[in-house]
């Protein structure tokens, strides 16, 4: 192999290894969507994608809308059923997926959840058999009612350092084809 293309081979091949090994839990960002039977709630979430690259453990969410407006700023987040418990304190780990399963999610305006959202978990404790969500008046007025997973979207917000790898990784191959076709 002439040196030139075994270089070649060389940087493509550390450079997609660079940009495949990922640590196993990565914080990011993710576009969230909820229509519940009041209207459509948006927002950006910020958390860390587990290691079962499903689950998200959620740290703060922002740019809330409701039908397209802006809503209520929701600085508190945290676990639905831990909230509860505790006489409807925020607080305990906001959960959220990508594939909707296993939610346990409130966001609220307030520590004690005068206004929000959240997304309840099947649990014993308040007897719920099936997943629900509720929201407070800026988001619908909606009392718990069945969560519908067709209508539930998160999805990952690519990062700058993903895309700027993808296109080295593109940059090297066009590279190397350009000096194929030089000989």
């Amino acid at each position: 192999m002439p040196l030139k293309s075994s270089l070649c081979y060389s940087v493509a091949l550390a450079t997609v290894a660079t940009a495949t090994l990922a640590p196993v839990a990565s914080a990011a960002t993710f576009n969230f969507s909820y229509t519940s039977s009041a209207g459509t709630i948006t927002a950006t979430v910020d958390g860390t994608l587990q290691p079962d690259n499903n689950r998200v453990f959620v740290s703060s969410i922002s740019n809330t809308t409701f039908n397209g407006s802006p809503a209520p700023a929701l600085p508190f987040i945290g676990s639905y059923l831990d909230s509860i418990l505790a006489g409807v304190v925020v607080t305990g780990q906001a959960v959220l997926s990508l594939d909707g399963a296993g939610l346990d999610f409130v966001a609220c305006n307030t520590t004690n959840c005068i206004d929000g959202f959240g997304f309840l978990p099947p649990n014993a404790i308040v007897g719920n058999t099936t997943d629900l969500f509720a929201s407070g008046s800026a988001y619908g007025s909606t009392l718990p009612e069945l969560f519908v997973l067709a209508n539930y979207s998160l999805t990952t917000v690519p990062e700058p350092a993903t895309v700027l790898g993808l296109l080295s990784v593109a940059g090297v191959g066009l590279l190397c084809k350009g000096r194929k076709l030089e000989k």
